[in-house]
């Protein structure tokens, strides 16, 4: 799931990368991805999970309006992830909790949590 939610957001307009840890020297804002949790979601006759999915933008701007907006987008984006993804289709993609946090260092961080439901091919 990791892989679909990184091309979600890939080319997701004034985000400078999407990440899967801290980078070292990336500019504001970026995306990293993480960490993930996956849960079953199966039956008796069908593998299925649900992979819950951070996603944190960091921006380095005062003021919350320019994270508040890439966080929308960011859910846009992730609500509507289907297709074949590592011999997994996604079935759904539903919004957990989404928020700005207080500042960290001169660093603001937003937070978009996704839950994905996908089945086995």
């Amino acid at each position: 799931m990791q892989k679909a939610v990184v091309a979600a957001l890939a080319d997701l307009p004034g985000l400078t990368g999407v990440f899967d840890g801290p980078p070292a020297d990336a500019a504001a804002p970026y995306a990293v991805i993480g960490p993930g949790l996956v849960t079953d979601a199966g039956t008796k006759t069908e593998v299925a999970h649900d992979t819950r999915m951070l996603v944190t933008i960091w921006d380095d701007r005062p003021g919350a309006a320019r994270l508040q907006a890439l966080l929308g987008a960011a859910e846009v984006r992730l609500r509507a992830l289907a297709g074949n993804w590592d011999g997994h289709r996604i079935v759904n993609a539903r919004l957990v909790r989404s928020g700005v946090n207080a500042p960290i260092d001169g660093w603001r961080p937003g937070v978009i949590e996704m839950r994905l439901r996908s089945e086995q091919l």
